[in-house]
């Protein structure tokens, strides 16, 4: 049997005849990439600024937005229908900007992880369980002898001797204490003239690892942090 058309119900409106029960899908192709442009560009503009997902209040000003929009443009559609497309689509918005997020920080992660692999001092970065996540090429070059690169995901206290293991976690600890404690001069290389830092590394104040730098000593205008 075959399906019937849905009939259509229209209205005369300012001298236009409108359908009244027209749907998102019978929109032309423009009026729909507008629309759905303008849904995801409220959405995006209201996660951004209060930094969450809207709830119900948050959704009706959103939706009052782009309904605006869609106004302005003379695009005539129940607005019924953006509600509900709205919140059809609401999961599928915060996806998008969680993946655009995650684009966007990985881009910054390569910027920052070129820094570290151009800088000519050694440094090891670790997490709070001492755990080697990433050596910058210098230090893989500096600890040949130990494995290099083969240290990435061994903790960094099975490479140092009790008392140094001492002083890492003493610094860890101090680390801790106040997100103004973060850089600390452990000891000075004679042979290598290099001094040796541990630097806290902190995500939004909350400390999240730290790393180690070697770093050629100019001792005129050397600053120490020294614990001991």
């Amino acid at each position: 049997m075959a399906k019937s058309k849905k009939t259509k119900i229209h209205k005369k409106i300012d001298g236009r005849l409108l359908q009244m029960n027209k749907s998102f899908n019978n929109l032309k192709m423009k009026q729909k990439d507008k629309i759905t442009a303008w849904v995801y560009e409220e959405y995006k503009k209201y996660v951004t600024e209060n930094e969450k997902v809207p709830d119900s209040e948050a959704d009706e000003h959103i939706i009052d937005a782009v309904l605006d929009k869609i106004n302005e443009a003379q695009i005539w559609i129940p607005s019924g229908e953006i509600v509900s497309y709205y919140h059809r689509k609401k999961p599928h918005l915060q996806k998008r900007l969680n993946n655009e997020k995650n684009i966007k920080f990985k881009s910054y992660v390569s910027f920052y992880k070129s820094i570290v692999d151009q800088d000519r001092c050694a440094v090891v970065i670790c997490n709070l369980n001492h755990e080697i996540i990433y050596m910058n090429p210098a230090a893989v070059l500096n600890y040949e002898k130990w494995g290099g690169e083969k240290l990435i995901g061994r903790s960094l206290m099975e490479c140092h001797n009790q008392a140094s293991r001492e002083k890492i976690q003493q610094v860890v600890d101090w680390f801790i204490e106040d997100d103004n404690h973060n850089i600390v001069y452990t000891f000075h290389n004679e042979k290598q003239n290099k001094d040796v830092y541990m630097v806290a590394l902190r995500d939004e104040g909350k400390l999240i690892g730290y790393y180690e730098k070697h770093e050629y000593r100019n001792t005129e205008k050397m600053k120490l942090y020294d614990l001991w």
